[in-house]
């Protein structure tokens, strides 16, 4: 099958893994999550004292979904142990927080992001600032938003039967106004309010939008 590659970028709760899942499902696509990469990292941190520039990422793998597969197929390993589930609690919430702001720990993971992308043909990269960093040559970059109050309440359903996860939504970032901008500008970007758009739709836009690329 022919290489294809696409980014799905957008704030929190905007619909971005979810359309990931869909497209890779149709496409037959892997899907590298980064905000799980970020995650493990911020787990790995809290638990010993581990500097960018280190070796975490010898002890740190993220295997990527099958193609076709959903969640939770994807998993973050750390020091040969699952943590896939472990990353989620209030406590990585808040040094999540702390990781993505350090620029040396952006670059490191955005450097082993890379490394994934290269090593596959048909990726789909979903998180925050996709498009400009590991994924600039996609096919379709896709930036996703939706209002603040609708994003928290889809945040809330999703994690309702899941205790202790976090589920908190905060505004779109000063790097999602720089990549959505980004988007906007590309001849291969689609800027897609889902605010009232199912799922379904969203999917069915961003399939005619690659299709009219190539």
């Amino acid at each position: 099958m022919a290489e294809l590659a696409i980014s799905v970028d957008g704030p929190t709760a905007s619909g971005k893994t979810t359309l990931a899942y869909a497209l890779a499902a149709r496409l037959g696509m892997r899907v590298l999550d980064t905000g799980l990469t970020y995650r493990a990292v911020a787990y790995a941190t809290l638990l010993a004292p581990v500097s960018p520039g280190g070796h975490l990422f010898e002890v740190l793998r993220h295997d990527l979904a099958a193609p076709g597969t959903r969640p939770p197929s994807a998993a973050v390993v750390y020091q040969g142990e699952n943590i896939t589930d472990a990353i989620w609690s209030p406590e990585v919430e808040q040094q999540l927080r702390t990781v993505s702001a350090d620029r040396k720990w952006r670059h490191e993971i955005t450097e082993y992001h890379r490394m994934i992308v290269r090593s596959g043909e048909r990726m789909i990269a979903v998180g925050r600032d996709c498009a400009t960093t590991i994924l600039t040559y996609a096919d379709c970059h896709v930036f996703l938003t939706a209002a603040d109050a609708v994003r928290r309440e889809r945040r809330r359903a999703q994690y309702r039967t899941v205790p202790g996860r976090a589920v908190r939504v905060g505004p779109a970032t000063s790097l999602d106004d720089t990549t959505r901008e980004h988007i906007s500008r590309h001849p291969h970007g689609l800027v897609l309010d889902t605010t009232f758009l199912p799922a379904h739709a969203t999917a069915r836009a961003v399939l005619h939008h690659l299709g009219e690329r190539r």
